[in-house]
């Protein structure tokens, strides 16, 4: 077959882990819920800023790290389902899908998640 040793049990507990702490597309857990709770937390102190321009400058703060955020969820998503893919492609024998599913893991689809425009994905 191939000279990979791979234990899907152990693979599949860490996909669930890591998942886990990903959260959801709801934004409702983990590090989803996190990003949508650092955009409340921003929006909610920039209102209740004595000073127009500190409530500019904290929305304009997060509207650059908002970015960067969304391009972690989605490339931590794309690993986790590229590594799932390439687990389910071994253990089926098929060791050209899993080498493409493991290459195509580091893909990730633009989410257009509050980008400034012009911010391109990293």
């Amino acid at each position: 077959m191939s000279s990979w040793d791979i234990n899907p049990d152990g693979v599949g507990g860490v996909l669930k882990s890591v998942s886990g702490h990903l959260g959801d597309e709801a934004g409702t857990e983990g590090l989803t819920g996190e990003i949508t709770a650092v955009g409340k937390n921003m929006e909610t102190a920039a209102a209740k800023a004595a000073s127009e321009p500190i409530g500019i400058a904290l929305r304009g703060f997060f509207g650059f790290c908002s970015a960067d955020m969304g391009a972690m969820a989605a490339k931590t998503a794309s690993a986790v389902n590229g590594c799932s893919g390439a687990v389910v492609a071994y253990m089926n024998g098929n060791l050209e899908m899993a080498a493409e599913a493991q290459a195509n893991a580091g893909f990730v689809e633009d989410p257009g998640l509050n980008r400034p425009k012009g911010a391109e994905l990293r």
